[in-house]
């Protein structure tokens, strides 16, 4: 059989085949320099490309250059030179272009580098107005009774809460843009903000004191008649009523809510996103690829009971070393947390939606010495959070997940904790009466 020869002939001449591959040389050439050079997010953005760009043509306009330079010197001294004739104009004008492409391509980058100041300035900008209106007053006409009996006006400064609301939400614009356009550089800044405010403005209401004393616990040695007594005043704090709710919790309803802004920042503190919490787990450096916000990691938990068998001697071991390596994770976590200590957020709603929401995300935050008596904490997220030496009497902490918080020391008496995840939580010392703690899973927790 014969053999047949295919020729496959393209519609190009030589010289357009050489320009051809040249383009694609330095194309090959621009990303190369850029995989070398942008190594820390791989993001092409344009001013990364335009330098790679530049960098690679640096070669080729060196060239040029040299070239151009020895053929002036060759027409000044008379000798023969590419550029006599008019047929090499043409040469001549892309010896000319290509030269003056790095010029170019460096003012290009000057002109990028001017508009990123500029935004730069512009968000600066945004944060110090923003700021200014968190501490926005307004007056208002109020009426007293003088002693005539009649009424006598006067003026006083309330803060002007709208004005306030809508800097909130500016700050919280200037986050998520942060995290989506400039690594997150101002992201933590402004949760720092917002948690000052929080910190600064619920104090300016002092907080409300359960009015009875600590519970005491009946001595060892009671007399009849003391044992009596004791049983008559604990059914009468803590099982009060046909529905029997303990007196803290009727206590805490009563408790006037946190003001209309600060309940607003409160609210943007919980909604943070996916990408927002992954910038806190780098800071102060940039997010890079694969970085986890480590209290995102689910909790390690014990296998169910099957057929009312007990848990094995290694399944419990087996446990315990992956509890201890999540909370050491947690504890030695060096990146920013909300910061709310000190703050009065009673009968504050830090509740999410639904259970499985991320709306109301507060783990790992500070939270010691917090007032939260009668505060709504159903479905929040609070994994690795440092709540020692809170108050949170009467409050309602329903399917909320404590997994491996520090409650040491705090005050719950009369809360609704039903159906709560508190796996690996630190509870010494803490009191508990009166509390309602069904179906709490609670495996690994500290209890003294």
């Amino acid at each position: 059989m014969d053999q047949t020869d295919l020729t496959i002939t393209l519609p190009l001449s030589a010289q357009q085949g050489q320009i051809i591959l040249l383009a694609l040389g330095i194309a090959v050439a621009s990303v190369i320099v850029w995989v070398a050079t942008e190594t820390e997010t791989r993001k092409p953005s344009p001013l990364a490309l335009l330098k790679a760009f530049g960098w690679a043509m640096v070669p080729i306009w060196l060239l040029l250059f040299g070239g151009t330079l020895w053929q002036v010197w060759q027409m000044l001294s008379g000798g023969h030179t590419a550029f006599a004739g008019r047929q090499s104009l043409g040469a001549g004008a892309l010896v000319a272009a290509l030269l003056g492409a790095p010029f170019v391509v460096w003012g290009t980058v000057l002109k990028q580098r001017t508009v990123d100041f500029q935004q730069e300035g512009h968000i600066t900008d945004r944060i110090n107005k923003a700021v200014e209106q968190l501490g926005a007053e307004k007056t208002e006409k109020v009426y007293t009774m003088g002693d005539d009996n009649k009424p006598i006006q006067a003026e006083r400064t309330v803060p002007a809460i709208e004005v306030r609301i809508g800097a909130i939400l500016s700050l919280e614009r200037i986050a998520q843009d942060s995290t989506r356009y400039d690594k997150g550089r101002d992201h933590v800044r402004v949760m720092e903000i917002l948690c000052a405010y929080v910190r600064e403005n619920s104090n300016a209401r002092a907080p409300r004191d359960f009015p009875l004393p600590k519970w005491k616990s009946l001595k060892h040695d009671a007399t009849d008649e003391e044992r009596k007594l004791h049983i008559e005043a604990r059914k009468d704090r803590f099982d009060d009523g046909p529905f029997r709710t303990p007196k803290a919790r009727k206590w805490a309803k009563d408790l006037p809510k946190p003001r209309a802004d600060i309940a607003q920042a409160l609210l943007v503190l919980g909604r943070r996103t996916t990408d927002q919490r992954r910038v806190e787990a780098a800071w102060p450096n940039p997010p890079e690829e694969g970085i986890v916000w480590p209290f995102d990691l689910a909790c390690p938990e014990l296998p169910e009971v099957k057929d009312d068998a007990p848990q094995t001697v290694p399944e419990i071991d087996r446990f315990s070393e992956k509890l201890s390596a999540w909370r050491e994770r947690l504890r030695t976590y060096s990146g920013y947390r909300l910061d709310l200590r000190g703050a009065n957020l009673q009968g504050a709603d830090l509740s999410a939606k639904r259970p499985d929401a991320s709306d109301a995300v507060f783990s790992g935050a500070l939270l010691n010495d917090v007032r939260m008596e009668g505060a709504n904490l159903s479905w929040a997220r609070m994994e690795g959070a440092n709540i020692s030496a809170s108050r949170m009497e009467g409050g309602c902490l329903s399917g909320v997940r404590m997994d491996g918080a520090n409650l040491a020391l705090s005050q719950l008496e009369g809360a609704e904790i039903t159906g709560a995840h508190m796996v690996g939580v630190v509870l010494d010392w803490s009191r508990l009466e009166g509390a309602d703690l069904r179906q709490v899973r609670m495996a690994g927790a500290n209890l003294s």
